[in-house]
């Protein structure tokens, strides 16, 4: 059975408090509804028993009879009671809508929280996956599509890489944006281009007197605005792999001010990711080259003990043999001293094979 991402679950736990609050919320509702009509239903029953005395009280005095003391008394203590109840349903009533409106705020939390949950999850995904990733530009191609899934009004998404004088999309979502960026690429301006140098570019709607050239190309290809952002270089010495995060809206004003600065965030976290994996992959790079310089050594070292047992030379004498022997074979000085600790042979097997067609 598959599991599931730790994003997805992270998604799946902040719907599920979502509709828990949402439904504790209806809830408390309907029992403030019930309490409402109950307090209603109080007062509507203590009015007509203060009617009813009101009019007892009106015919004992039109037929002159004397109210007794206890009768007095007691009507007393029940206008007392009653005033009492309905001041504990008045602040029930209070506690009630100050409850229902700590709920609405809630709520208005949730809703307002909803995007930066989605741009933390977003972030996650990138975390996640980052020392997962098989080279640089499978980085990228996720930080397209977080763009796509975490910037509303995004429809399609890539990543722009200045790269020695000219410029590649190194990731995309859809055709269509490849074909966008090309436009630009072959024009030589437009926000994808001057985003590598700018922190936001936001091209409301195409075409955009900034780039005239660039014309309505864009638009024919399906994109009508665009927000740009610059991604920065791996580190300070790798001036050459610059680039920008483009996202592309299919109508005009498709970016909110909102959305602008959750694509900036996006960006920010980009570059960092993308210049981790970059410097992992060439510390990887320096360990293989280490690697494979310790192995150089350990054989030439077996070939030099080799000459030095069979020849009864010194180990300069013994390297100096196997310099004079690379550079006559013109064969890399690892192959020959390889070749000679596998076979006991200075000839390597190239040289052999020329030999016999010599």
């Amino acid at each position: 059975m598959a599991t599931e991402s730790p994003d997805a679950e992270r998604q799946w736990a902040a719907e599920k408090r979502d509709f828990v609050g949402d439904r504790r919320d209806d809830l408390a509702g309907e029992r403030d509804l019930a309490g409402d009509l109950r307090d209603l239903t109080a007062d509507a029953r203590e009015q007509a028993l203060d009617k009813r005395e009101r009019e007892l009280d009106a015919r004992e005095a039109q037929l002159g009879l004397a109210r007794q003391a206890e009768a007095t008394a007691h009507r007393l203590d029940a206008l007392a009671i009653r005033g009492q109840a309905r001041q504990t349903r008045e602040r029930s009533g209070a506690e009630r809508v100050a409850a229902a409106r700590a709920r609405d705020d809630a709520t208005q939390r949730r809703l307002e929280a909803a995007p930066i949950m989605g741009l933390a999850s977003a972030f996650a995904t990138i975390a996640a996956n980052l020392y997962a990733a098989d080279s640089y530009d499978a980085v990228l191609q996720r930080i397209a599509e977080a763009a796509v899934s975490t910037v509303a009004g995004c429809e399609m998404a890539s990543v722009t890489l200045s790269e020695h004088g000219g410029y590649r999309t190194a990731s995309t979502t859809d055709v269509a944006a490849s074909a966008v960026d090309q436009a630009q690429y072959d024009a030589r301006e437009g926000p994808c281009l001057d985003a590598v140098e700018t922190t936001l570019v936001y091209a409301k709607s195409l075409p955009d007197n900034r780039w005239p050239t660039l014309a309505s190309r864009p638009v024919d290809l399906g994109a009508h605005s665009v927000a740009s952002y610059r991604l920065a270089a791996a580190s300070e010495g790798s001036a050459g792999t610059s680039g920008s995060l483009n996202t592309y809206g299919i109508k005009p004003d498709a970016f909110s001010d909102e959305a602008q600065q959750i694509g900036l965030l996006l960006a920010a976290h980009a570059s960092m990711a993308a210049g981790a994996v970059r410097e992992r992959d060439a510390l990887q790079d320096v360990a293989e080259h280490l690697h494979q310089a310790l192995l150089t050594r350990d054989v030439i070292g077996q070939a030099k003990g080799i000459l030095m047992e069979r020849l009864k030379l010194t180990p300069e004498a013994a390297f100096n043999i196997l310099r004079h022997a690379s550079n006559a074979l013109n064969e890399k000085l690892h192959d020959v001293a390889l070749n000679l600790a596998e076979t006991g042979d200075l000839d390597t097997p190239a040289q052999r094979r020329a030999d016999r067609h010599s």
